[in-house]
Parts: C-alpha cells; structure tokens; sequence
C-alpha cells in the first residue's frame, strides 16, 4: 500500500480520538433507535403516540428523562441487550442467506 504524503496523518484529525466517551454517543442512539422500532412494530397506537412525544420534546428536558418518558430506559441494561439480541438474529439471518 502507499499511502499520499498529502494524508498521512489524516486520521489525526478525527475528533473521536480526542473526545471522551464520543463513539459511546452512537451506541446509545442507535440502542435507543432499536428499542423504539420494536417498541412501534409491536406495540400499541399508545407507543406511537409516545414517540411522537419524544420527537416533539426537543431539548426540553434531559434526554435520559425524554426518552424515558417515551418508554425506553437507557438507566437499565435493556435497550442494550435487545440490540444484541436483534444484531444477533440479523447474523443468523445473513449466515442462513450466506449457506443457501
């Protein structure tokens, strides 16, 4: 490989280096994003409803309490284990594809 003079040091310009818990961010979102599509795709009108709450709640509040109150709480290790649970069940999904 060969790499440009002009970029070789272009990965020290990624802000996740020099930030604190930055890349944390995305796993917290996309566990909070997952929890909700489960919670639309088998739930009630009322969990829509309290969607549409968290998305009309804008900074009002702690996002902790916001998305709480929408019914997902990233004070307790479940939306992070439903996201394993579904990445897992997406990975057999891809192994079964993969051995056909």
């Amino acid at each position: 490989m060969v790499v440009d003079k002009g970029i070789d040091m272009e990965w020290s310009r990624i802000p996740h280096f020099y930030r604190d818990f930055y890349v944390y961010q995305y796993v917290t979102g996309f566990a909070a994003a997952n929890s909700f599509s489960q919670i639309i795709l088998n739930g009630t009108e009322e969990d829509v409803e309290k969607y549409k709450g968290f998305l009309k709640a804008g900074g009002s509040d702690y996002p902790i309490n916001i998305l709480k109150n929408a019914g997902v709480d990233m004070t307790t290790p479940k939306p992070l284990e439903d996201t394993i649970r579904r990445f897992d069940e997406l990975l057999d999904m891809l192994e079964k594809e993969l051995a056909q």
